[in-house]
């Protein structure tokens, strides 16, 4: 080979030298792969990822995260954190005490753990250690502020060796995000996660029947002494306080200070009760100002016990017959009954309208006193909640009121927009009850108790009253209607005629989540196709197995009348092909109604 030839070979490797370099340099180093690989990250992020662990495995981890400042000691403004879903304790996580200061306000970790068989969820957090945190660099950058540390940022999870990658397993997105809320499979109630989106109070209310346990988690926010989001239990009745979240009885819950945790039991006797979660428009599931709890997605109070058969949620819709109904009311209507209460009576008031977190309320009832001209009751945006299916300004209220001997007139308003059959912004759940409807509180009512003097919409059932008798084990009553061992793709109506006011016991089993019904049943009235019962989540109790397994048991008294039975399911986990576990009676997955003497 000549020079000149030489010459130019050698400028050509350089070239192709030069041009290796600056790709590189544009690409930057390769991915790093694992089990669990964050990067790319940024400031105000909540990263998320989670795994399964079939059986004990051993797992390396490094980490880089960031103080808030140079000097020590320091907060950590970034870092990481793995939490064991089932418990809700973290069992690992970056500390000041177990990082190495590395440049500038960088954190680094490096870390071998051990872990049992179980679900585990990997978090990262960029949001810093207060609100102020990420706003509070020098003037004009002239000293290192820790939100540039954002392109050393990185979490890497992989398992220490061959014989434990064989026994973990990453889960998707669609596996993870329905069970990250708090005890899943044994919950009676949950407002977790909740959000920021309006000051709001979210509640459930249930029936104790006999003495039992509650084991109450809850996660929120004390940014000042008297808390910002925060839960209790109270007597619905007399709106005693039996157990409230408090600084004093909660623990630091992780991230900023203001994030507290309360872990614990409260016995309660028979009785009626209302549990409550409440939120501000600040620091929320999804809209945090400083970095989340160790537990984010458990942002509200979760109750489970031991016993469930001891409580039922209180639906009036369910064990109530209306004494007054005010419903389907469209637009621009103003409707109301005047009725005379006998002798001292105590109602509930059941309002389903659009109120909005402004305060104005468009569709909306009421209640007067006709000789004082009082409103013993009328219908707000705090003591109301978002309505389920399309919770923007569609909101309810349950209220208990005494009302003393006296005349009243109930009231129903809507405006002429958002009502009964136009709905502009999407109807809710139950679109046949929006309006307002009485119901008594006692399951017995005497016959002269309250007299109706004009006429409610539509005209009142002639319902007696009684008290529910003990519950009777399934198969022993008179079968009117059974549809049982349902497999997938089923959609079938079927008439029930009741010659007369009936107690019914019904049966029914089916798969239900906080998100969606997938198999499920309902009753309508055959002429108005208004519904008188169904399966929801909140009057369902776990089944067994499988945590949407979902069980109705319980009594509706209906009038005489011509009634349409429904049951759906979709297109899987049903009778015969169940996804996951089956219930613990898979051959009841449908419904059952029975005639009970009274």
């Amino acid at each position: 080979m000549n020079r000149r030839r030489l010459v130019r070979w050698q400028i050509l490797m350089l070239f192709v030298v030069a041009a290796l370099l600056v790709a590189r340099v544009l690409t930057g180093p390769p991915m790093p792969e694992g089990l669990v690989v964050f990067t790319d990250l940024e400031e105000g992020q909540l990263r998320h990822a989670a795994f399964r662990v079939d059986e004990g495995a051993t797992l390396a981890l490094e980490a880089t995260g960031s103080f808030e400042k140079t000097e020590t000691p320091s907060l950590l403004a970034a870092y990481a954190w793995i939490l064991r879903r089932d418990t809700r304790g973290v069992v690992w996580q970056m500390t000041p005490t177990t990082v190495r200061h590395g440049k500038g306000t960088l954190a680094h970790a490096t870390d071998t753990l051990s872990l049992a068989a179980g679900t585990y969820d990997v978090f990262f957090t960029t949001y810093g250690p207060t609100p102020d945190a990420r706003h509070n660099g020098s003037f004009l950058n002239l000293q290192h502020h820790w939100v540039h540390d954002g392109k050393e940022w990185i979490f890497v999870l992989r398992p220490a060796d061959p014989t434990t990658a064989a026994r973990v397993f990453p889960l998707s997105d669609e596996s993870w995000k329905e069970h990250l809320t708090p005890f899943s499979g044994q919950r009676i109630w949950s407002s977790a996660p909740a959000t920021n989106a309006d000051r709001t109070d979210e509640q459930f209310l249930f029936q104790v029947n006999a003495p039992v346990t509650l084991h109450l988690y809850a996660v929120g926010e004390f940014c000042d002494q008297d808390g910002c989001d925060y839960g209790w239990i109270e007597d619905a009745l007399t709106h005693r306080r039996h157990w409230q979240m408090t600084w004093d009885n909660t623990e630091a819950g992780g991230g900023w200070v203001a994030n507290r945790r309360f872990r614990g039991d409260l016995p309660l006797e028979p009785g009626l009760y209302r549990a409550v979660f409440r939120t501000d428009r600040g620091h929320g599931y999804h809209a945090w100002e400083a970095n989340p709890p160790f537990d984010p997605a458990g942002w509200g109070l979760t109750i489970t016990t031991d016993t469930p058969s001891a409580l039922t949620a209180f639906d009036p819709w369910v064990i109530r017959t209306p004494l007054i109904r005010l419903t389907e009311v469209p637009n621009d209507e103003h409707r109301s009954t005047q009725f005379v209460v006998e002798q001292p009576l105590r109602v509930i008031i059941y309002a389903l309208g659009e109120i909005t977190s402004s305060g104005n309320r468009y569709d909306y009832g009421w209640l007067e006193n006709n000789a004082t001209g009082e409103r013993v009751w009328e219908m707000t945006y705090e003591a109301s909640q978002p309505e389920e299916e399309n919770p923007g300004s569609n909101r309810f209220e349950l209220a208990f009121l005494d009302l003393k001997p006296a005349t009243y007139t109930l009231y129903f308003n809507t405006d002429n927009s958002h009502a009964f059959g136009d709905w502009r912004n999407g109807p809710p759940a139950h679109p046949e009850r929006w309006g307002v409807t009485l119901f008594p509180f006692a399951d017995t009512l005497a016959e002269d108790a309250v007299r109706i003097l004009s006429p409610s919409l539509p005209p009142l059932a002639k319902v007696p009253y009684g008290p529910l008798p003990p519950l009777p084990p399934p198969g022993t009553g008179d079968v009117l209607f059974k549809r049982i061992r349902l497999g997938n793709n089923v959609d079938f109506e079927a008439p029930l005629h009741l010659d007369e006011p009936t107690l019914l016991r019904i049966y029914a089993l089916g798969e239900l989540t906080s998100y969606d019904r997938y198999d499920y049943g309902q009753i309508k009235r055959a002429d108005t196709g208004e519904t008188v019962w169904e399966m929801t989540l909140q009057n369902t109790m776990p089944a067994g197995g499988h945590e949407n397994n979902r069980r109705f048991d319980g009594t509706l008294r209906l009038p005489a009348g011509d009634y349409m039975v429904y049951f759906r399911t979709d297109g899987s986990h049903a009778y015969g092909d169940f996804n996951g576990e089956g219930p613990e009676n898979p051959a009841a997955w449908g419904i059952s109604i029975e005639r009970i003497p009274e």
